[in-house]
């Protein structure tokens, strides 16, 4: 009697989640449909990520095309995000869309279905528990907000979701049997580091497959070196960034090491991050969120020591490495530790919900759906204003039409340099910049040396040209002159 009821209860609970499931999606597809074809960048980082993405679609340019005072990497020129997801963006605008001008929003969009499918799909996990996974990542805040956008979490999601099947087999075959499962896994890993190198830590996922000194060694050097090729791409194909607080990238860019130094540096950092991540700040979103994860960690911790399950020792290791890699080199503000974080929201799902179908998923579900109206409301006012701050205009028009000039100017028969002011690229700026021409009229690229502080460190992109939007300083040559814009050829 009680095993009927409690199969009833499963069956009408996988019923009314899935359901559930659905109005989500449903709330996804409805408020990308709002800014389909709409939506302009908000952000800093969105301005580079379709620039770079619209240079390889229209003009197979994979060097960046902008960059801020002249900062590029150290192989290839690329910008600060290195050059995966340009690739990836510029890629399916050419080959499956068939456009020049990436359509960031929509593959966002379809990567997220792709992730949530990706859940679903998990044979090894029964319906419910797959469907409580895929509720848990839908509600997620960072998942919502991101997808409709420019930036470029979703795809952290959705190898987060491809590790994890990956890792979870693993630990479910027999030694004989794991051989393929390890590949894909490293394979997987391997392919995000080049999009970002912190997924380095993945490789302690793999620690406990160890059973004696040896074969601990032998995962510790594998650990090692998916760390050794995450400082490599951070440092070699993704520009060096002077300008914040980022422990990491100063530790991993120093000309000069020193032991002491360093870990007095982190430790400072640590402390002041753990600080700011335990003091509730005035969006309520982020402090619950950022308590919520805490939670989650410590209850998988204990989940991980009580019943000695190794793929939940390997998530715990894996969700320990990034919670205090991002307070001892990373940044708990500006929404920076929330981005960095947020792989561990599918990691928790698969290690509790997954693994032990724990009660937990209530709580979970019953905080998230809380917030939820709220982020959805956030999100949708920030792209409405994104949206009316690009609504067509006569003044639009006019500048539009100075700016695409620059292509006409400039006739070298060779790439160059124009330099320009970072406000046509900050938080909250009409999206003039991505209509600025990319080659010149000769099919020679154009490189944007956008000036923030003007630090260079590797001085490799001297300006040829500087366009200015008021009088420039005397002894450089006037190309051309309108009601918007000056163009400059300097000596």
């Amino acid at each position: 009697m009680n095993a009927n009821f409690l199969q009833k209860f499963r069956k009408t609970e996988t019923i009314l989640l899935g359901v559930l499931l659905y109005g989500i999606v449903l709330v996804y597809t409805y408020q990308y449909f709002q800014i389909a074809n709409k939506y302009e960048p908000w952000t800093t980082d969105e301005f580079f990520y379709y620039i770079e993405a619209k240079a390889i679609a229209a003009h197979n340019i994979y060097q960046t095309p902008a960059s801020l005072d002249g900062n590029t990497s150290y192989i290839g020129d690329f910008g600060f995000h290195g050059i995966s997801y340009a690739i990836k963006d510029g890629w399916l605008s050419k080959l499956l869309f068939q456009t020049e001008d990436p359509p960031l929003v929509l593959i966002n969009f379809l990567t997220c279905l792709a992730t949530l499918a990706l859940i679903l799909l998990f044979k090894p996990f029964t319906l419910n528990t797959r469907i409580k996974i895929a509720l848990v990542v839908a509600t997620h805040y960072v998942l919502f907000s991101f997808t409709l956008s420019y930036m470029q979490e979703t795809i952290q999601y959705f190898f987060a979701v491809l590790a994890l099947r990956s890792l979870y087999l693993i630990y479910l075959q027999e030694n004989t049997s794991r051989s393929n499962y390890l590949w894909y896994y490293l394979l997987i890993i391997i392919l995000a580091i080049t999009f970002r190198y912190g997924w380095f830590m993945w490789g302690a996922g793999l620690l406990p497959l160890a059973n004696n000194f040896k074969s601990f060694s032998k995962w510790a050097l594998v650990a090692v070196g998916l760390l050794f090729l995450g400082i490599f791409f951070s440092r070699y194909i993704s520009a060096p960034y002077p300008y914040g607080e980022l422990v990491a990238d100063t530790l991993i860019r120093t000309e000069k090491f020193s032991l002491l130094n360093s870990l007095n540096i982190i430790y400072q950092k640590f402390s002041h991050n753990l600080q700011l991540f335990l003091t509730p700040t005035e969006i309520l979103a982020t402090t619950i969120m950022r308590y919520l994860l805490l939670v989650l960690l410590i209850v998988n911790s204990w989940y991980a020591i009580v019943k000695r399950n190794k793929f939940t020792i390997g998530c715990a290791l894996i969700g320990w490495a990034y919670f205090i890699a991002c307070l001892a080199f990373y940044a708990v503000y500006w929404g920076y530790d929330e981005r960095a974080l947020a792989v561990l929201n599918p990691l928790l799902a698969f290690s509790l919900i997954g693994n032990f179908n724990s009660l937990i998923f209530y709580p979970v579900l019953a905080i998230q759906l809380w917030l939820f109206p709220g982020i959805v409301k956030t999100t949708k006012t920030r792209n409405m204003e994104s949206i009316a701050l690009n609504a067509s205009s006569s003044e639009r028009k006019s500048r539009e039409a100075s700016y695409s000039k620059i292509k006409e100017l400039i006739t070298d028969d060779h790439s160059v340099v124009v330099a320009i002011d970072v406000a046509f690229i900050l938080h909250g700026t009409t999206n003039y910049f991505f209509h600025f021409p990319l080659i010149n009229s000769k099919g020679y690229p154009i490189h944007y040396r956008i000036h923030l502080k003007g630090i260079d460190l590797r001085e490799t992109h001297p300006a040829q040209y500087i366009l200015v939007t008021n009088n420039e300083t005397k002894n450089n040559t006037l190309i051309y002159s309108d009601h918007w814009i000056k163009l400059y050829r300097l000596f």
